[in-house]
């Protein structure tokens, strides 16, 4: 989860090898005949748009309770948070 605290360039990088990694499990779970899991078809939408909803059901939320604890960690909730934008601009 911690590139979802980085800046956007960094974070989207790690998700683009994320999908393509899921991308290639697929591509060997076809090859033996077995169903493709979700996300990992690259016939499908990939991980590419399932983050604004990870990071607003999942990540926010842990980081969110996490700053509670550690308010010094609240840059990286900024960080998560302007991602999430990022992320909605990109489904928008």
């Amino acid at each position: 989860l911690g590139h979802m605290a980085e800046s956007w360039d960094v974070h989207f990088r790690w998700v683009s090898k994320l999908e393509e990694e899921f991308f290639q499990q697929g591509d060997r779970e076809k090859a033996i005949d077995l169903p493709v899991s979700p996300l990992c078809d690259r016939n499908q939408p990939g991980i590419n748009k399932s983050q604004e909803g990870f990071i607003n059901f999942v990540v926010s939320p842990l980081f969110q309770a996490y700053v509670t604890v550690l308010p010094d960690a609240q840059p990286m909730l900024q960080a998560i948070e302007a991602n999430g934008r990022f992320w909605a601009e990109q489904t928008t």
